[in-house]
C-alpha cells in the first residue's frame, strides 16, 4: 500500500496523525510506502504513479483530497483506501469507515500481507472489501472536468461550506453550523435553471444541490436516501421562501440532522446541467470546483474502493 499524506487537510491534522496510522496498518503486515504531498503536487497524478506499483492507494486526507486521489486512480487496477484526515470526513463517513483515522487503521490491519496473504496480484483478493465507488463528474464550459465522490453544492449549503473553510474553528460539525446560520447574511436564495435529466426547469431556491454520499458539513446527513454505490444521483432542494421561513429548514437540517422538511425537495438524476445564475460558485468535498454553469452527472463504479 502507497499512503498519500495531505499536508494541507484540516490544518496539517493528517501529517500530525499519520505515523500512528502507518504503524497500525504495519502491524497488520501491510508493507507500506509514504508519501506526503504539498500544494506544489498534483494529488492525482501523484495517485497515478503510485498506482504503477502499488496495489491499494491509501489518501489520508480531506475529502476533496480523497477525491483528487480517486480521480487519479481512474482506468488503473489499484484500489481506493480512504483514510479521514479532515475536518468534516464525510466521505469515509458515507461508506461505513468512520470518522477516527487510527480506528480506520485498525479496521484494515487485519487484511495486511502478512495476516492474509493474497492468492495473486489482483486486488479482488481482498473479498467483499472491495466495492466499485460512484463518483460525480464535474464539468465547465471550457470541457474541463474534475470528479467529486460525496455532495456537489450550491446556494446556501456551498455558502455555509466557504465561510466553514475561511472560520477558525476545528471541528467540522461546528464550522459547518456556523457557516449554514451566518450564510443568509451573504446569501438570498437564486433562481437556479437547470436541465434535469433532459427536461430544463426552473428551480428557484437557497438550496440546490447533487448528491452521490449524502453526507456534508462533518456528518449531517442530509440526503438520507443517497447510496455512493447505487449508479444514482439525488437532487436536493430547498425552496425560495421568506428568511423568517427558511431558517427553522435549515437549523432542522444542520444541528438536528433531519432532512424531513416540507421545504426540502428531493429526486433521483443521472445528470443536471445548472445553467443560471451564471458565475454562482460551486463546491464540492469541501473545496471550490466551479461556477454556473456546470455540468455534473453521475459516475457509476469510476473506482474500486476499500470499505
Amino acid at each position: 500500500m502507497t499512503v498519500l499524506v495531505s499536508s494541507m487537510s484540516a490544518r496539517g491534522r493528517a501529517v500530525r496523525v499519520g505515523p500512528s496510522v502507518v504503524r497500525r496498518l504495519q502491524e497488520g503486515g501491510w508493507r507500506v510506502e509514504v508519501r506526503v504531498t504539498t500544494s506544489d503536487d498534483d494529488p492525482g497524478a501523484v495517485a497515478a504513479e503510485a498506482a504503477v506499483r502499488s496495489r491499494c492507494v491509501a489518501a489520508l486526507g480531506g475529502d476533496g483530497f480523497i477525491a483528487a486521489v480517486a480521480q487519479g486512480l481512474v482506468g488503473s487496477q489499484a484500489v481506493l483506501v480512504p483514510l479521514p484526515g479532515g475536518r468534516g470526513n464525510d466521505l469515509c463517513r458515507s461508506i461505513g469507515a468512520g470518522p477516527d483515522p487510527v480506528a480506520r487503521a485498525v479496521s484494515l490491519a487485519p487484511l495486511g500481507l502478512a495476516e492474509r496473504p493474497w492468492a495473486g496480484s489482483d486486488p479482488r483478493d481482498l473479498g467483499e472489501r472491495v466495492r466499485s465507488l460512484d463518483g460525480i463528474w464535474v464539468g465547465d464550459a471550457q470541457g474541463a472536468r474534475r470528479l467529486a465522490l460525496g455532495v456537489v453544492s450550491l446556494g446556501l449549503d456551498a455558502w455555509a461550506n466557504k465561510l466553514a473553510n475561511d472560520s477558525w474553528l476545528r471541528s467540522g460539525p461546528m464550522a459547518y453550523a456556523w457557516g449554514a446560520l451566518t450564510t443568509p447574511a451573504h446569501f438570498h436564495g437564486a433562481g437556479f435553471r437547470a436541465r434535469v435529466d433532459g427536461a430544463e426547469l426552473d428551480l428557484p431556491g437557497w438550496v440546490f444541490s447533487v448528491s452521490n454520499s449524502g453526507f456534508i458539513g462533518g456528518g449531517v446527513h442530509v440526503v438520507p436516501s443517497s447510496d455512493p454505490f447505487d449508479g444514482v444521483l439525488e437532487l436536493f432542494r430547498v425552496d425560495q421562501v421568506p428568511l423568517h421561513t427558511v431558517l427553522p429548514a435549515v437549523i432542522q437540517v444542520v444541528a438536528q440532522r433531519n432532512a424531513d422538511h416540507p421545504l426540502v425537495h428531493l429526486s433521483s438524476v443521472r445528470e443536471v446541467e445548472v445553467l443560471a445564475p451564471e458565475g454562482l460558485p460551486a463546491m464540492a468535498d469541501g473545496d471550490l470546483v466551479g461556477r454556473l454553469p456546470l455540468r455534473v452527472s453521475v459516475a457509476p463504479g469510476v473506482v474500486r474502493v476499500l470499505v
